[in-house]
């Protein structure tokens, strides 16, 4: 029965690869007890998820442990790094601004702009996001420190 288990587990794994691994997805936390915390930068956590062969970049939610929204879910170790990488740099002052980016439909716009517009400051990504709350976070302020934006 558990081999069957298992099986559903890796199809449904591989379904999902073919449809979007970027699809934003919300998910329990608890779902990763068995996977590898591989890289950790603040809410955000790239795991290796070993029954689906794949690794995935989860957002724990800041506002509740117990669940999260999984960002990527990619087969390839270097592409996984290079994506947490650029989430890391970049989606922290979104989610500690706004609960508005705890949507799935805002993480998804969100993380479809970092992936789109990878030399995006901040700054560029809050002005396309139109989210007003995420112009008072600090990283945003100084990456518009400089700019013609504040004339």
């Amino acid at each position: 029965m558990q081999f069957f288990g298992r099986l559903v587990n890796t199809f449904s794994g591989v379904t999902n690869l073919f449809s979007n691994p970027f699809r934003v997805k919300e998910v329990a936390v608890a779902h990763y007890t068995s996977s590898d915390r591989v890289r950790e930068e603040g809410q955000l956590i790239l795991f290796q998820n070993t029954p689906n062969r794949t690794w995935d970049c989860v957002l724990v939610n800041p506002r509740n442990s117990q669940s999260g929204f999984r960002l990527f879910q990619l087969e390839l170790e270097a592409d996984a790094l290079v994506n947490f990488h650029q989430y890391s740099s970049q989606l922290l002052p979104f989610y500690e601004s706004s609960p508005q980016v705890l949507h799935t439909e805002v993480l998804q716009h969100l993380t479809d702009l970092i992936r789109n517009h990878p030399s995006w400051s901040v700054a560029h990504l809050a002005v396309e996001l139109g989210i007003r709350e995420c112009f008072h976070h600090s990283r945003i302020i100084s990456s518009l420190e400089g700019t013609q934006w504040l004339a």
